[in-house]
Formats: C-alpha cells, sequence, structure tokens
C-alpha cells in the first residue's frame, strides 16, 4: 500500500472535546479577559451576550468585530465609557504627573467618574484625595479599539498557557484521533497537522514532531496570535486592524496547497466557518466538481447533530449549492463524537484504517460510550 498523505486540521471543538477550558466563556470568565478596559469595541462585546455565554464560540467574537465595524460605518455612535461633558471635564483639570487635584466645585463630576470605576482615590496623609485617571481615556476611541484588541490576544496568550494536558484525555475521541495520526506516521503515510488553535498540539505520553505541527494563527508558547475578520471585506484604513491578514505577524502556512494534494483530509472541530473559508472554499468546491477526476478521502469530526447541520450547510456554501455533488463523488464521514453509540461503526473503521487493533478498538469504543452513559 502506497504512503498516504493525510492532513489534520483541528479547530476549537478539538480542545474542548479534550476537556481542555478554551471556550470564549472561560476566557470572559478568568481574570484575565481585559472585559472592563474602556474602549467602545469592549462595550460592544460585553453587551453582546451578557446572558449566554455558554454558545458563544470563537467565531461568535470574530463575527462581532465584522458587526461592530459595520455600525460603525453607519454612523451611529456607539456607547463609551464616557460622556463628552466626562471628557470635557478630564481635560480640563490640569495635570500634575497625571494625578489632578480636585477643587470643591468639580467634585460632583468627579463623584460620578469615581463611581464609574474611571477614577479612584488615593489617600495621602494630610492632605485632600487625590484622583489618579485613567491615561488610555484620553486617547482617541479608535487608538483604544486597537489596543483592546492587542489586550485580547495578550490575555489570552496567557490564559490559554496556564491551561494543563493530563492522562484524562486518554479518554476522549480527539486523543484517539490524535493517537492514530502519530500511529500512520509510523508506518510512513505523510502526515500534517494544520491547527486553528492557539494551544499547542499535545498527545499525553507520546511526542509530536515539530515539523509535523503548522499553526494557522500563531500560539500561545510564541505569545503571537492572530484574531481578526475575514479579509474580503473592505474597510477604512483606521480599522483595518480587526482583519487577520493586517496582523503583522500573519503569515499562515500553505493548508490551500496541503488540500489540494492530501490523500485523505480530517477535519476535528473546525465550524468551516466565514471567518476561515478561504482556506477550504477552493478545496470544497474543486470536490463538488463533477469534471475533476480526483477523489478524496473526507473525514469531519463535529459535536452533535445541530453542529453536523451548521457544517452541512457551510459546505452548501462553499461548493455553490453543490452539496449532493460533493457527498455523492466523495462519501464523506461525519462523525459527531457526543453521539458515539449512534457513530461508533463509523469511529471503529476509522481507528481501524488509521492502524488500531481491532480488539482493542472494539474495547476502546465501548469504554468511551460508557464514559458518554456515565459521565463523572
Amino acid at each position: 500500500m502506497e504512503p498516504r498523505k493525510i492532513v489534520l486540521i483541528l479547530g476549537n471543538g478539538f480542545d474542548l472535546d479534550l476537556r481542555l477550558k478554551t471556550s470564549y466563556k472561560d476566557f470572559w470568565e478568568s481574570g484575565l479577559c481585559p472585559k472592563e478596559y474602556p474602549a467602545p469595541i469592549i462595550h460592544h462585546l460585553n453587551q453582546c451576550w451578557p446572558k449566554a455565554l455558554d454558545a458563544v464560540r470563537w467565531y461568535d467574537l470574530e463575527n462581532e468585530l465584522i458587526n461592530y465595524y459595520r455600525i460603525l460605518q453607519t454612523g451611529r455612535v456607539l456607547s463609551d465609557i464616557i460622556t463628552s461633558d466626562e471628557r470635557h471635564f478630564i481635560e480640563s483639570v490640569p495635570p500634575e504627573s497625571l494625578i489632578y487635584s480636585i477643587p470643591g466645585q468639580f467634585l460632583q463630576q468627579a463623584q460620578a467618574l469615581l463611581e464609574k470605576g474611571i477614577m479612584k482615590e488615593t489617600y495621602i496623609p494630610f492632605r485632600q484625595y487625590v484622583i489618579p485617571f485613567r491615561e488610555d481615556l484620553l486617547k482617541s476611541t479608535v487608538w483604544r479599539d486597537k489596543n483592546a484588541l492587542r489586550l485580547i490576544k495578550d490575555k489570552l496568550c496567557e490564559y490559554l498557557k496556564e491551561l494543563k494536558h493530563n492522562s484524562s484525555e486518554k479518554g476522549t475521541v480527539a486523543y484517539q484521533v490524535l493517537l492514530s495520526m502519530l500511529k500512520s506516521a509510523e508506518k510512513e503515510d505523510f502526515v500534517d497537522i494544520y491547527t486553528f488553535n492557539y494551544t499547542k498540539v499535545h498527545c499525553y505520553g507520546h511526542s509530536i514532531a515539530d515539523s509535523m505541527v503548522h499553526y494557522m494563527h500563531g500560539s500561545c508558547d510564541s505569545g503571537r496570535i492572530i484574531i481578526g475578520t475575514r479579509d474580503d471585506m473592505e474597510m477604512n484604513v483606521d480599522y483595518d486592524f480587526l482583519q487577520k491578514g493586517m496582523d503583522p505577524y500573519f503569515n499562515p502556512p500553505g493548508l490551500v496547497t496541503a488540500l489540494k494534494e492530501a490523500d485523505e483530509v480530517i477535519i476535528f472541530g473546525h465550524s468551516l466557518g466565514e471567518n476561515d473559508r478561504q482556506y477550504f472554499a477552493p478545496f470544497f468546491k474543486k470536490q463538488a466538481n463533477v469534471d475533476d477526476s480526483s477523489k478524496k478521502s473526507i473525514t469531519i469530526f463535529t459535536k452533535n447533530h445541530d453542529s453536523q447541520i451548521e457544517i452541512k450547510r457551510a459546505l452548501q456554501k462553499m461548493t455553490e449549492g453543490n452539496l449532493s455533488t460533493l457527498f455523492s463523488r466523495n462519501q464523506p464521514i461525519i462523525i459527531k463524537t457526543e453521539c458515539l453509540q449512534e457513530d461508533q461503526q463509523l469511529l471503529f473503521d476509522f481507528l481501524v484504517n488509521h492502524h488500531f487493533d481491532i480488539h482493542h478498538t472494539e474495547e476502546l469504543i465501548g469504554k468511551l460510550i460508557k464514559s458518554q452513559q456515565n459521565p463523572q
């Protein structure tokens, strides 16, 4: 049997299946998320999902960056943490190394800013209270929005670095799929892993060659990650920092070429959403072309029935409505990680096809199903 060229693509659903706390909610609820930073874009994001953080995906954040820009384009004034009158008050008080002594006639305005948390009191013995202002508040909204996105990246890196892998990962589908790739590589298949996650690709108890892994949008270990919108929108130069392509570190590896040359494509936990569609659309459109003779082995791991429908909708868009042709020509397999009782034969066939022992695989899948039926 000729060695296969296998491409494994990882999205956030892969890390979540490994039980890593990498959801937007996990980050938002940590002490590191800059949700108090005084920028209109932060205020906008905080208002989007006040009671529904469980359902927020990272692509929802990137989609909201687009929505935020579209609102700005309408000329609508977005809520800022300070009003124009408050800004005038701040600018009218003479600075003394960013420390302002507040005369009595201004105490009412100062009290309002204190209640908002924009200023804070510091007591110096034998003197009146003095109130330091947040220096960033005197910057333009564009400057603060740009700095807010930088803070989100920096703090997310810091948060993700604190997450730890452990042996419990072995009881997940994600772990077994990654292990199957290492087994395939040992059998001289050519395996490349393209991850859209910022976390290090890790297989507990096994080493993964650095040359095998390609980080599409940077890694938290490097401290350089990319968060942003797609590049096919024309944006005002003041706000094009919201686009991935304008990040100074943007230099994604060649996934488009890898997909074209692959014999087998495996996607785990990626939504195939709009902000990353430029990487996938050429591949799926080609595979849905009746005049193209190449057939690919395609396996997609997703969470449940709802996410399966979302995947199909994304495929339908990328193939310009030729979903039936894509399926009839390539017969892609969709495996739902939360529905193993239903999809156990599909998972069995996948693992055995990637050099798992038949009897061990039967036992393994039985344990995975049992753990779903009796969660700890």
